[in-house]
């Protein structure tokens, strides 16, 4: 009987919301998905500048799920250029990129976040060094069932005077909020990374979520 598979694949450029000193909701920058069936999809979107609190000059997503001889193989990348939020946090580039594997003969998947990556990313006008190394998931204490934690390696704050290393293993800069580096969720069902996740908490407030992938997928039941 023929081998039929169900994929999963989504990536985000940006979404978020501002709660102070006004609510708005921002709208889901450069998404793209596929259906079950897999394929091929993408989006691009340049030059987003929302009401001088962050801005990219292009975001963009592609995803991927095809099938080969021995393996269905499936593919979530997310780019983002140029980015700057409050001249806090701003970097050049900022890639996400999780693959997925799944050999029809063993029936088991093997995901990698090879790729993933920062290119001059700066905190408070500070240069900061981050590698995304997936062997270093460190698991938080969200949940029994899922695995939170960060692929980001140390990151040197010796010289980002006032830049200080939380204990959940997030940044925190006085007067802006909270920033957290490739975030990873694992689930029996699908894995996640999202490169920047940051928490404002100064006179503007919200949250903003910046290269975001997920991929999965699994045998049609029966």
């Amino acid at each position: 009987m023929e081998l039929k598979f169900l994929y999963h694949a989504l990536a985000t450029g940006l979404s978020g919301q501002i709660t102070v000193p006004f609510q708005k909701t921002i709208e889901v920058k450069a998404p793209s998905s596929l259906p079950f069936t897999g394929g091929y999809a993408s989006s691009l979107e340049k030059e987003f500048r929302y009401e001088q609190i962050l801005s990219f000059a292009s975001a963009e997503t592609v995803t991927t799920g095809s099938e080969t001889a021995n393996f269905f193989d499936t593919l979530a990348t997310s780019t983002i250029e140029g980015l700057n939020i409050l001249n806090v946090v701003t970097a050049d580039r900022v890639v996400a990129r999780l693959a997925s594997k799944y050999s029809k003969d063993k029936g088991e998947r093997s995901v990698t976040f090879a790729g993933s990556h920062f290119h001059n990313l700066r905190i408070a006008g500070c240069p900061v060094e981050v590698a995304v190394d997936p062997a270093r998931t460190k698991t938080a204490r969200h949940s029994a069932r899922a695995q939170y934690g960060t692929f980001a390696t140390s990151i040197d704050l010796k010289n980002c005077p006032g830049v200080e290393r939380l204990d959940d293993g997030g940044l925190h800069v006085p007067q802006f909020g909270k920033i957290y580096l490739a975030e990873s969720v694992v689930t029996s069902s699908y894995q996640t990374i999202s490169m920047v996740r940051v928490s404002l908490g100064c006179a503007v407030e919200g949250h903003i979520v910046l290269g975001h992938a997920s991929t999965n997928g699994e045998p049609m039941p029966g």
